[in-house]
């Protein structure tokens, strides 16, 4: 790393390619310098400049561009630095914490055990030292970026009439190549978070009820911003592909990575899902309906909710169907005769289970249910909002009782919004949180584990997972696919 103008390395004046040539020209394209052979033959068709005319815009136009540099673009550099120094040191307290926890439930077991909870701490520790690795590497990688860039601005800046002619062509043509680079470092791209979480006392299982050891990394794959408005529904098919759904078209469409729309479904609908058979289950409020389409968009049968509105559809582990079914009262002031429904259907329309009631069969589950999804472990997990500005994560036992309530326990929050719900292979939850511009993940007993991304100003509305990746959409419509292993 070069400190000083004098330790920057140059080519040489002359052209490697044609018996040492005087360099006379500069392509514009290829951005190099080139001889009067290399303008005859190779860059014919391009457009180029002598240095001589080429330099002299340089020399007016390169200081305000190093000044822009250091005003505009090191500060957002620097911030993302101290967003690397932040997440190495939230790694740290959190490493803290789970020791903590370990060895204070290690006071309650015999001495027998002992040796099981340094494995669990070495098991952290071991994540966690991952972890930090990737947060350090990456800081380094931009700290070195940052310093050659403040170096070379400012020589550039200070040099540039004294500096000869062909070292401004190359240090401008490095400083650029070296501020590309520093403009792809972003702390949010990596998320490496490990949480133990204790289990219960029970001398048969002791190595299994001690707790987990929550390691779930994400980092982001692809970012699509193909559209303008809120993503309303997305369901990936592979890891390259979904179809969404955004507020400024009813109609599904089939999105790839690169932002391409590869298929478009002629059918409106307020939501939908894909069965595991291939169809579309799509919702309708203005008739109250469920349609089933075939992908070549056939209609295969319809089921009519009885002037109950569905909103939401999500598909279970056996393929039935979860359905949000609501009236056309007041949104949250609720009045006896108000229906609040989450519904478990087949797709031929039988009702297997209806979800609206507490044990007592008086106590409402639901004021205005948003979205919900099935855990592996069977679970129903509702996204339920209790104001405009408030909600719950409400967990169900298949047979409707409450399994656990979250609410952002323990997080600052001003206010609990909750968006949207999905559920891992490893029973894991995650939940998309507006106040915060976040998605949560709980464990599958309600315990908060992490959060998995958050933004400055991305709002996360809807997710989904599809194998290894999981799939956001956001409320400015663009969509990012992020590599989520567990």
């Amino acid at each position: 790393m070069a400190t000083s103008s004098e330790e920057f390395q140059f080519a040489l004046h002359t052209c490697e390619n044609h018996d040492q040539k005087e360099l006379i020209g500069y392509c514009k394209a290829c951005q190099e310098k080139i001889c009067s052979s290399c303008i005859k033959e190779e860059h014919a068709i391009h457009d180029w400049e002598t240095i001589t005319d080429i330099l002299r815009e340089k020399k007016r136009s390169l200081p305000k561009e190093c000044n822009e540099i250091r005003t505009s673009q090191l500060p957002g550099l620097r911030k993302e630095l101290s967003r690397f120094e932040t997440k190495i040191e939230e790694e740290n307290t959190r490493f803290g914490q789970n020791e903590a926890v370990l060895n204070g439930s290690r006071q309650s077991y015999i001495s027998k055990i002992n040796q099981l909870f340094d494995d669990k701490i070495n098991e952290c520790r071991q994540s966690s030292d991952a972890a930090t690795q990737i947060y350090k590497d990456k800081r380094d990688g931009l700290k070195q970026k940052v310093e050659f860039l403040d170096v070379m601005t400012t020589s550039l800046d200070k040099d540039i009439t004294t500096l000869p002619d062909h070292d401004i062509l190359d240090m401008e043509k490095e400083m650029r190549e070296e501020l590309e680079k520093a403009l792809s470092y972003s702390a949010d791209k990596y998320t490496c978070t490990t949480v133990f979480v204790p289990g219960l006392m029970d001398e048969q299982v002791l190595a299994n009820m001690i707790g987990e050891v929550h390691s779930v990394s994400s980092e982001k794959k692809y970012n699509t911003e193909r559209y303008s408005n809120p993503i309303l529904a997305i369901n990936p098919i592979s890891d390259t592909k979904a179809w969404i759904r955004h507020i400024g078209d009813p109609r599904p469409k089939l999105l790839d990575v690169n932002g391409e729309e590869l298929k478009c479904m002629e059918v409106n609908c307020l939501d939908f899902i894909i069965s595991r058979s291939g169809d579309f289950v799509l919702t309708s409020q203005t008739w109250c309906s469920i349609s089933i389409f075939s992908e070549d968009e056939n209609e295969i049968r319809t089921i009519y909710t009885k002037q109950l509105k569905p909103t939401c559809i999500s598909k279970t582990e056996n393929d039935d169907i979860l359905v949000i079914l609501v009236d056309d009262g007041d949104l949250f002031n609720l009045v006896s005769t108000s229906r609040r429904i989450v519904q478990r259907m087949t797709l031929k329309g039988k009702v297997l289970h209806s979800y609206e009631f507490r044990e007592d069969g008086k106590t409402r589950l639901f004021i205005r249910p948003l979205t919900t999804a099935e855990n592996k472990n069977t679970n129903i997990c509702v996204v339920n909002r209790l104001s405009k500005n408030s909600g719950e994560l409400v967990v169900l036992h298949r047979d409707g009782r409450v399994k656990f309530t979250y609410k952002g326990d323990g997080l600052k929050l001003s206010q609990f919004q909750p968006g949207d719900v999905a559920c891992d292979s490893k029973c894991h939850v995650l939940v998309t949180e507006f106040s915060s511009r976040s998605i949560h993940m709980l464990c599958s007993e309600g315990v908060y584990l992490c959060t998995l991304c958050q933004y400055d100003n991305l709002l996360p509305y809807v997710i989904s997972l599809h194998d290894d990746n999981f799939w956001c959409g956001f409320s400015d419509g663009k969509v990012k696919v992020f590599k989520y292993t567990k």
